[in-house]
């Protein structure tokens, strides 16, 4: 994708993106939808107090109400008994018509009297008294407590009954009619006046709730341009880096979440410029590791069969990172007469390469000077004249050397603290069964306290012999389980193994010592380089020998 296209496919995001509601209209409406709910619920549940309150108001002050009329009533018939028992007593019947007359215009509360004798008929009686019945109150009338009914339902008549009485003789009856008019009058006026100021209340609630919404409002809106600006700065500060533009930074002055969300935000654009930079000078080396491990490898013998008189040879190279420090080398000499050199880098890495690098290149350089130098001691001196001050620090190496001399039949060798070598033997039927260990040791090279210490020898070969040669990451290489893979193991490969005389067979074997040392591995991160030598001893007289079967597996 060409960068006008990306450029063009960023900028449809982002208009994407603006394309939603800002997130201080959000907060906006979000808050003002909970003020607005909190300040409904307020008023919703201050109405209905008010009004359960005005309520309970009205029905007290009714019930209040109703129970002083009764008293009052209740204190008018009682004061009117007591005032016409005297003369009930003594039957003075004239007498009581101008008492109860007198009492209708004291009280215009009282509508009408009739007052009896205590046998039922009619004394005295005011005019608009019904005709009275003196029977229909029988407690009062037998000289319980005061009773009362009401004319109607719907009107504010009442009528009393009490007994008169002279000591606790009854004398006559009374019956009284009194208006509560007025009383409910003043009543309804009290409880009216109660619901308006309620009504008022409730018009007041409604109105601090109206005011509180709108200041809730307000200020959701100033909070939510105050929260919307900063994020929306930064937001455009992202698509700015976002474009590349790695040098802007928002301001990071405020000390609440947002500050603390633009210091995130400046040290994330000042880590991303770093890892940029880091991501560039890594992507860079990656190149030049890429580049030093297809050099080395280069450097090092090609991965096919290679033939030369007697002998046929091959290798297999593996660095356990980009580069490593194991090499291996040969070099064809005359008479038939074979050089092969392998070394082990202290570690691995780049420093260990350019210490390969320069012990190969001593080797072809004394080569190049005189065959007659290529001895595998003085091979293995250059090596360490060569690698000795390489570097501030002492970097090491272990290296063997050895010639093959198919006219002598022999292998002269030298070794500076290499794994051992070894030779296996070519039974009957083409059949590697023993073997020989070439056991000699030494000090390895570029040491620059110790003096170079190289055990050199000789052994003789035998038609049909393989040399094998390693580095201690093949005997070193580790299963998941920390278990070594081993020198025995990687013997046992070749012991038992019919090899073959076309030239196939040696690649196949070298291709099944891998595939073992692999398998074992199980997955793991190889720790160290990993490289082996192959050399076979194939006179022309070996192909006469018998054979008993084709290529066998390794045991």
């Amino acid at each position: 994708m060409t960068r006008l296209a990306k450029l063009d496919e960023h900028s449809q995001v982002t208009a994407l993106h603006r394309a939603g509601i800002p997130l201080s209209v959000k907060l906006m409406l979000t808050t003002s939808i909970v003020v607005a709910a909190a300040v409904a619920c307020s008023a919703w549940y201050g109405q209905r107090t008010i009004a359960a309150l005005a309520r309970d108001d009205a029905n007290a002050r009714r019930t209040a109400g109703e129970q002083a009329i009764v008293r009052e009533s209740e204190l008018l018939a009682k004061n009117v008994a007591t005032a016409s028992a005297i003369p009930m007593g003594q039957q003075a019947y004239s007498e009581v018509g101008p008492l109860v007359a007198a009492t209708v215009r004291d009280y215009p509360r009282i509508q009408w009297i009739a007052v009896g004798s205590d046998g039922g008929q009619l004394v005295a009686s005011t005019p608009g008294a019904p005709q009275a019945d003196f029977t229909d109150f029988p407690r009062a009338a037998a000289g319980g407590a005061i009773e009362h009914r009401r004319v109607a339902d719907d009107r504010p008549d009442w009528i009393y009954a009490s007994a008169i009485r002279v000591g606790d003789q009854i004398v006559g009856q009374l019956r009284l009619g009194v208006s509560t008019a007025d009383l409910d009058a003043e009543l309804y006026r009290a409880i009216a006046s109660a619901d308006q100021r309620a009504r008022d209340s409730m018009r007041t609630v409604w109105l601090v709730a109206a005011i509180l919404l709108l200041v809730g409002m307000l200020m959701a809106a100033i909070q939510g341009i105050q929260t919307g600006r900063p994020l929306r700065a930064l937001g455009r500060l992202a698509e700015r880096i976002a474009g590349g533009d790695l040098q802007q930074r928002a301001p990071d002055h405020r000390s609440d979440e947002i500050g603390v969300l633009a210091r995130s935000f400046n040290f994330m654009a000042d880590r991303l410029g770093v890892l940029m930079v880091d991501n560039a000078q890594k992507a860079s080396m990656e190149r030049e590791l890429a580049l030093a491990r297809i050099v080395q490898q280069g450097m090092l013998p090609p991965p096919e069969l290679v033939e030369h008189g007697q002998f046929k040879v091959i290798g297999h190279c593996v660095p356990a990172s980009s580069c490593g420090g194991d090499w291996w080398t040969f070099r064809k000499m005359s008479g038939g007469r074979l050089l092969i050199v392998i070394g082990d880098a202290t570690g691995h890495g780049v420093h260990s390469a350019i210490l390969a690098s320069t012990a190969r290149g001593a080797v072809e350089a004394l080569a190049e000077a005189d065959e007659r130098l290529l001895s595998p001691d003085q091979v293995l001196r250059s090596i360490d004249a060569a690698i000795r001050n390489v570097g501030e620090q002492a970097l090491l190496m272990t290296a063997f050397v050895a010639v093959f001399d198919p006219n002598a039949g022999t292998i002269h060798y030298a070794n500076a603290g290499q794994n051992f070598p070894y030779v296996l033997h070519m039974e009957e039927g083409r059949r590697l069964d023993k073997s020989t260990i070439i056991a000699a040791s030494g000090n390895p090279l570029g040491d620059r306290v110790l003096k170079v210490d190289i055990r050199r020898g000789a052994i003789q070969l035998r038609p049909g012999d393989l040399f094998v040669c390693f580095t201690d990451g093949v005997v070193e290489r580790e299963a998941p389980t920390g278990k070594l893979f081993g020198d025995r193991r990687l013997r046992s490969i070749f012991t038992g193994r019919n090899l073959a005389a076309d030239g196939s067979a040696l690649p196949s074997l070298r291709d099944d010592v891998w595939s073992a040392i692999e398998t074992f591995a199980g997955g793991t991160v190889a720790s160290d380089d990993i490289t082996f030598v192959l050399c076979h001893y194939d006179p022309p007289e070996l192909g006469h020998m018998p054979r008993t079967g084709a290529v066998g597996a390794a045991r």
